[in-house]
């Protein structure tokens, strides 16, 4: 029998999962103090996401015997092996970071929460399943680790980034399709869910609304610290002032 989306493994691979990213995250900031440590705890996680990334485009190269989809062919696996190269290549708050992270984010979340490929096999450990739920599970998590670490901070005057990440995407998909003739490509022909309309021209201002949701309680949260952090320098201060 097929897994399904809420069966027992599905279920099982959620609880293990968001355990482990909760301890590894209250670790992590109780422990991993420097840059330094900090680098090496994000790079190790980039590093799992690039296998599991590679894992799982190997599997569906050599199982659909087409190489040409060694080359990922949607925003989650483009996402996932541009963020690790990204992390394991790039310095801190490097500008793919600006594209990619927001993709990891959702793209991982939504996957790991619904993912519509998981009846495609009979067993939930079959290699594509798993390298599929690992990946997404990793990307997603590496998307907020980065930020709790301040190896990334979100900017919105990092916009143009988008910009240049989606026609970048647009473009690969372009190629896929015309050249390779993978037609679901970047969801550009097909949608992501089959019946709906969802395609990467509905799919994109969705994705921008959210950017803009998630950057307004950015800056709004920033704000509120910078008061409370002046207000409380000018307290210190008044009190010196007395003494």
């Amino acid at each position: 029998m097929s897994p399904k989306v809420y069966g027992i493994e599905h279920i099982l691979f959620l609880v293990v999962f968001f355990v482990l990213a909760i301890v590894g995250t209250i670790l992590i900031k109780k422990y991993v103090k420097t840059t330094k440590a900090q680098d090496i705890v994000v790079k190790i996680v980039a590093g799992l996401l690039f296998i599991a990334v590679m894992w799982n485009r190997i599997s569906i190269a050599v199982l659909s015997n087409n190489y040409a989809k060694l080359i990922p062919n949607s925003f989650c696996g483009m996402s996932s092996l541009v963020f690790a190269l990204a992390v394991l290549i790039g310095k801190r708050n490097n500008n793919a970071l600006h594209f990619v992270v927001y993709l990891a984010f959702a793209g991982g979340l939504g996957v790991i929460i619904y993912p519509t490929f998981l009846g495609d096999y009979d067993t939930f450990w079959h290699t594509i399943t798993f390298s599929g739920m690992l990946h997404h599970a990793l990307s997603f998590y590496l998307s907020i680790l980065v930020q709790i670490v301040y190896w990334f901070k979100p900017n919105y005057r990092k916009w143009p980034n988008l910009v240049i990440g989606f026609m970048a995407y647009i473009t690969i998909g372009t190629f896929l399709i015309t050249v390779l003739d993978i037609n679901t490509a970047f969801y550009i022909n097909e949608p992501i869910l089959s019946g709906t309309p969802l395609t990467v021209w509905v799919l994109m201002p969705i994705f921008a609304v959210g950017y803009a949701i998630y950057m307004f309680f950015v800056e709004l949260i920033r704000s509120r610290k910078k008061k409370g952090k002046d207000s409380f320098e000018i307290i210190m201060k008044t009190l010196k002032k007395r003494v």
